[in-house]
């Protein structure tokens, strides 16, 4: 088995191995038709395999000189070992590209895995936003993080 890590942008038949990804590492997933509107949408969507295997994606939407992190995953299998720094990586590459000056994204509060691989990727918190997020015991806040390209 190689550790490439090949990225190529999300078609409609990657729709369902993400789902599966989706709600394998969420707590309150997307649902398949949220995927086929972000390819509809034309948002920026990459998946990124390893021997023909889902390891991770992401969607953003880029708007005037921003670009907003609309969701991110990566397989349990392959958490801490890079490859979310990859990812994030790949996409401040495109902003850069794309004369993007910012990128934003929000994060639930007790995900502190997500929130040190943001800290590690040059994001700072901007502010909490109250209650941004559905969880099986009710609702939790979101970090908004923000970092300057």
């Amino acid at each position: 088995m190689s550790l490439e890590l090949l990225e190529k942008n999300a078609q409609i038949e990657n729709v369902p191995d993400v789902v599966a990804l989706e709600k394998d590492v969420h707590i309150s997933p997307w649902s398949s038709t949220n995927f086929k509107d972000a390819l509809s949408a034309k948002n920026i969507f990459k998946v990124f395999m390893i021997d023909n295997k889902l390891v991770g994606y992401y969607i953003a939407l880029l708007a005037m000189n921003e670009c907003q992190l609309l969701n991110i995953a990566i397989h349990k299998e392959y958490q801490k070992k890079g490859f979310g720094l990859k990812l994030i990586k790949n996409l401040k590459k495109i902003c850069i590209d794309a004369d993007i000056s910012s990128i934003f994204l929000e994060v639930r509060v007790s995900n502190k895995n997500a929130i040190k691989l943001y800290e590690q990727s040059g994001f700072n918190e901007l502010g909490i936003r109250k209650n941004y997020y559905k969880i099986n015991t009710g609702w939790e806040d979101g970090v908004l993080m923000g970092a300057e390209l």
